[in-house]
């Protein structure tokens, strides 16, 4: 691992976050080639909104090309809507495989075949999610549509089996939304995909509307309410005795959180929002981090839209929001406190005995002394 690179991605994040200026890059990019799906999931409002939009081709590739430029390690994530409706899915990640960008996509598994199974992993992607919501075929099959189950179930076994025949491709992952309906699978949901094959499994709260992350209500459908709290605990419990034992399980945050979030108790002691560690490419070509857009990609380039006077805007409103919407793709938490930035960079050059340490050392305190002449003209 290179510390350095680290540490001073923690730090652009951190002086970002403090002077609301774009030292950093965003380091999630969602596109959202369009909301055009397979089904018409409950807990799902994504179909009804941008009805008609779709990202063309030469946009999509000029923003990846301007992604690449970062020279940042950005993942790029295209989802939807279902992303393998788009005739030219594949034409989009080779495009962005060869830019050097860690690409992934987010699929129900709905359109997978033997095929296109075989596509997908000779494709270059990094990682292909398929989503999961119940350990049983009534309870997935009950929040999004009959027969879905099955088709996820098949589509993960079609893509082991071609990961295992081709020996190699991108990291098979399941997706998770927390809700009310599945409160006692969570931990099922863990076995199942083990015994499945995939390698790793993320689990996301759910939220109540599309078009507002931060909108939490105990009377929303498929909010977990407080007699189910005791369950949720228990689940969390054992997931996280599972992800000790046998890996597989990723968390970007403590999951005992999400007993916080159902509560309506969480804070920003809790949960803070890093605004410029994710943005999204919606299907309008409307470039967003949260609530309404900062800047077009059919009209300027992308990283015209990050520096947009609505963006510094955008930024400040979520800085100062204090609702927490715990989605995972705004945490950056190791950016959060200057302190323990320093303390896990020196902490990181000590354990590993390849680095070079003096090189590293002396790199970084001439960053930090260029942060604090940045500093100087802000104060």
């Amino acid at each position: 691992m290179d510390h350095f690179k680290e540490f001073r991605k923690n730090l652009a994040y951190h002086f970002s976050e403090l002077l609301n200026y774009p030292f950093a890059k965003p380091h999630w990019v969602y596109i959202s080639l369009s909301h055009n799906c397979t089904y018409h999931c409950r807990m799902c409002e994504v179909v009804k909104i941008l009805k008609g939009y779709e990202l063309p081709t030469e946009i999509v590739k000029k923003s990846l090309d301007s992604i690449s430029g970062w020279g940042w390690g950005p993942v790029v994530l295209f989802t939807g809507g279902e992303p393998f409706l788009r005739k030219d899915i594949f034409e989009l990640i080779e495009h962005s495989v060869r830019r050097n960008l860690k690409t992934e996509v987010v699929s129900n598994g709905s359109l997978v075949t033997q095929e296109l199974a075989r596509k997908i992993m000779q494709s270059g992607l990094n990682n292909l999610a398929v989503s999961l919501d119940g350990a049983k075929e009534s309870t997935h099959d009950n929040v999004r549509e009959k027969g879905s189950f099955e088709k996820a179930i098949g589509a993960i076994k079609m893509l082991v089996q071609e990961k295992r025949k081709i020996g190699h491709g991108p990291q098979i992952s399941v997706w998770t939304t927390i809700m009310k309906e599945n409160v006692t699978e969570l931990f099922d949901i863990a076995l199942l995909a083990k015994g499945l094959g995939v390698e790793c499994l993320v689990y996301h709260p759910v939220i109540v509307a599309q078009e507002d992350m931060q909108n939490t209500s105990p009377d929303a459908p498929f909010w977990i309410n407080r007699g189910s709290l005791n369950l949720l605990k228990e689940q969390i419990g054992r997931i996280i005795g599972y992800k000790k034992r046998h890996g597989m399980i990723s968390f970007l945050h403590d999951p005992y959180l999400w007993l916080r979030y159902f509560e309506g108790g969480l804070t920003k002691k809790d949960w803070k929002c890093n605004p410029f560690v994710f943005i999204n490419i919606g299907p309008d070509g409307e470039v967003r981090s949260c609530g309404s857009g900062f800047g077009n990609v059919k009209a300027m380039g992308l990283d015209e839209c990050l520096d947009t006077k609505d963006a510094f805007s955008a930024r400040e409103s979520m800085k100062s929001c204090q609702k927490s919407c715990l989605q995972t793709c705004w945490a950056h938490p190791g950016s959060d406190h200057l302190i323990d930035i320093v303390t896990s960079f020196v902490g990181d050059l000590k354990r590993d005995k390849k680095s070079s340490r003096k090189g590293d050392l002396k790199k970084a305190i001439e960053l930090l002394s260029e942060y604090q002449q940045v500093l100087k003209t802000y104060a």
